[in-house]
């Protein structure tokens, strides 16, 4: 509650819990630790299935004590405190508050970690970096980006960065190097750029379907801007009320828009089409929702008192209180299965491991495994 920032040592934590419990252990390093294991073929999955069994509880607590013996470092924070947002991109992280876009250099080896700098003065409720840049949801002020200069190795010039819709943006994501910004009351956007290698060259689509991920993490990808379309033209049908705006999203391969008592899912492809792929009930109604991200194993919904998942293979599950703050962590390598929910008394962190088992082309909700978890 000081506003200090600790890091701890997570997997040699999940390692040690595993460890004590013997065979079934494995089943807590995969979902805990581990989560892409099963995609990329370095877990069996009946294997992981049988040690799943063989837990005798599905629920684990670690005290303050406990937590404590894996503390690396405990330092001062100068990043904006409560913040909205935090995300690392290369060696930096990004953290987003009602002050502004703040960064720093962070080294994952020593912990060490320099001083926080403004990158923009825009009030944002959320800030995403990916691609070298970071997208920005400012809230009334629109939809942002501000470009690292990841390969000057240095920060840029404090600046509001590039105004990508004027339309209030509420919160922001990625569709691979698109950037679509979500608003509930003024209609959600897609910025649209093109992406290239350092020698000018268009990227191939290695699916030749669906947008490729490839480029996320290479400092040599450039981005070309294009059009900005306004999503409810973009995936309008003749059943849409006239006048009003469709509540409506995305994240990475997919768009989603509330239709009544259901949810039409859409494809972004390659060639910027965005075709109807089918259309699931929704366990509840979204009209009082506060806010919505997808991950890989499905959709999640903050209401004022409770937050509600709906998995990648149709079931949903209700986690009863009002959250503190939240995250999943889409673009992670070990924790894309993770729910984070913080509560005035501790952190809650759930893990959801039945994507594993869903076509990762086909499902309807979720993100799909990038392309190179499964070659």
């Amino acid at each position: 509650m000081d506003g200090s920032l600790s890091v701890y040592a997570w997997e040699e934590l999940i390692s040690d819990l595993a460890e004590s419990l013997g065979d079934a252990g494995t089943a807590l390093r995969f979902a805990f630790a581990e989560s892409n294991a099963i995609y990329r073929a370095e877990l069996d999955r009946s294997r992981v299935r049988q040690c799943f069994a063989e837990l005798s509880s599905d629920a684990f607590e670690i005290g303050g004590a406990t937590l404590a013996r894996y503390r690396l470092s405990e330092t001062d924070n100068d990043f904006p405190f409560p913040h909205a947002t935090s995300a690392f991109h290369y060696d930096r992280m990004i953290v987003a508050s009602s002050r502004g876009v703040h960064g720093a250099h962070y080294d994952p080896s020593s912990q060490d970690r320099t001083d926080a700098v403004r990158l923009s003065p825009l009030g944002a409720n959320q800030a995403w970096p990916a691609y070298g840049n970071v997208a920005i949801a400012g809230g009334t002020e629109g939809l942002y980006q501000v470009d690292l200069k990841i390969k000057d190795r240095e920060w840029p010039p404090e600046h509001v960065g590039d105004c990508l819709s004027e339309r209030a943006c509420d919160a922001c994501d990625w569709m691979y190097s698109n950037i679509i910004g979500m608003s509930f009351d003024e209609g959600s956007v897609l910025a649209r750029f093109s992406q290239a290698t350092r020698a000018g060259m268009p990227i191939t689509d290695p699916d030749k379907v669906a947008v490729s991920d490839d480029g996320e993490d290479a400092p040599e990808t450039s981005r070309r801007p294009g059009p900005v379309d306004h999503l409810e033209d973009l995936i309008r049908n003749r059943y849409d009320a006239p006048g009003r705006r469709p509540l409506t999203w995305g994240s990475r391969d997919k768009i989603y828009k509330v239709e009544g008592a259901y949810l039409a899912v859409f494809r972004l492809l390659s060639d910027g089409r965005t075709p109807f792929i089918g259309k699931v009930p929704l366990p509840t109604s979204l009209e009082s929702v506060v806010s919505i991200k997808t991950s890989l194993f499905g959709l999640v919904f903050e209401f004022d008192e409770s937050i509600m998942v709906l998995t990648s293979d149709g079931q949903s599950r209700v986690i009863n209180g009002e959250p503190v703050n939240w995250r999943v962590f889409p673009r992670s390598r070990r924790y894309e299965n993770h729910l984070h929910v913080l509560r005035e008394d501790g952190l809650e962190i759930f893990s959801f491991n039945h994507d594993v088992e869903q076509n990762q082309f086909d499902k309807l909700i979720g993100t799909r495994v990038p392309t190179n978890w499964t070659d």
